[in-house]
């Protein structure tokens, strides 16, 4: 068997990483604490992290834990980021729904019958129509 290039040896990622990438992963990791913004779900983060832990009624005879209903939830919810508009607000009131939909049918008919008049032959083809083709 020919033996491989050494360049491509060098292309191909190491188990255990590089030494140079290991040691630049810690000042990374704890360098991106201190730029973190702050946001209103950091505290409700800190309060689920204290009741990590699930609370349990007791074990069942299988040694299971016992569900205590309602017991492991933490106050409030997660607060959602302000987002762009994406566009203007479509209508969903039906009449125009079915307004749009008839509009689109109708543009369908006319294009397959379009296609097919060209097809036969039964529209006037200008020169400039061949050019095009």
């Amino acid at each position: 068997m020919p033996e491989q290039p050494a360049d491509s040896d060098r292309s191909l990622p190491r188990r255990g990483g590089n030494a140079q990438n290991a040691q630049n992963a810690p000042a990374a990791a704890g360098g991106s604490q201190e730029n973190w913004a702050a946001s209103p779900n950091d505290e409700r983060w800190r309060r689920a992290e204290q009741v990590r832990e699930p609370a349990a009624g007791g074990t069942t005879s299988s040694g299971l834990p016992r569900r205590v209903p309602r017991a492991n939830l933490v106050d409030g919810t997660a607060q959602q980021q302000q987002s762009l508009p994406t566009g203007p607000a479509v209508s969903r009131a039906p009449d125009d729904v079915r307004g749009r939909l008839t509009n689109l049918r109708r543009g369908i008919q006319q294009g397959r019958q379009a296609g097919n008049s060209s097809a036969t032959g039964s529209h006037h083809v200008d020169p400039t129509y061949q050019q095009e083709r």
